[in-house]
């Protein structure tokens, strides 16, 4: 059974290791030089982010392993016509192990760091999306604006 937490500051190590297998299989890159060199900035962010309370993710577990993850940024723009108080979170570190995809676990993930924007008072949610996570981002509402995926939340 997949069972849905919060991150914390004990999920620092696996929250990076994570996000770097992301990114190089986002970005096309086998060095595990590269990979090393970003796990260590990666768990940086982490550390400070999740203290400070500028970041939030949540996390799918399987038979106490992580089996996928999301994450939700916040930050405050200039305000446009349709973020009047320019408070956007963005979302970034979706990932699910490749044996556990295309079951549910990134869409319950996305709802619920959707619903913690929406907590927080945050009307705007943005991210890149790859091509594998287009259409789940889609389905639920995000549309494609200036090379970034946007959900404004009435």
């Amino acid at each position: 059974m997949i069972k849905y937490r919060k991150a914390n500051i004990n999920d620092v190590a696996i929250l990076a290791n994570i996000r770097s297998i992301f990114l190089m299989e986002a970005n096309d890159i086998t060095s595990e030089i590269e990979r090393n060199n970003v796990e260590i900035a990666i768990k940086q962010y982490f550390e400070s982010a999740l203290e400070n309370d500028s970041f939030v993710a949540w996390l799918a577990v399987s038979e106490n392993n992580i089996i996928a993850t999301s994450g939700l940024s916040f930050s405050v723009v200039p305000p446009s016509f349709k973020c009047l108080d320019g408070k956007v979170a963005y979302i970034m570190n979706m990932y699910t192990i490749p044996d556990y995809r295309k079951q549910g676990i990134g869409t319950e993930l996305l709802k619920r760091t959707i619903k913690e924007a929406i907590k927080r008072g945050y009307k705007r949610v943005t991210l890149h999306a790859t091509d594998m996570g287009r259409t789940l981002y889609e389905k639920n509402g995000f549309k494609a604006i200036n090379g970034y995926m946007v959900l404004d939340i009435e």
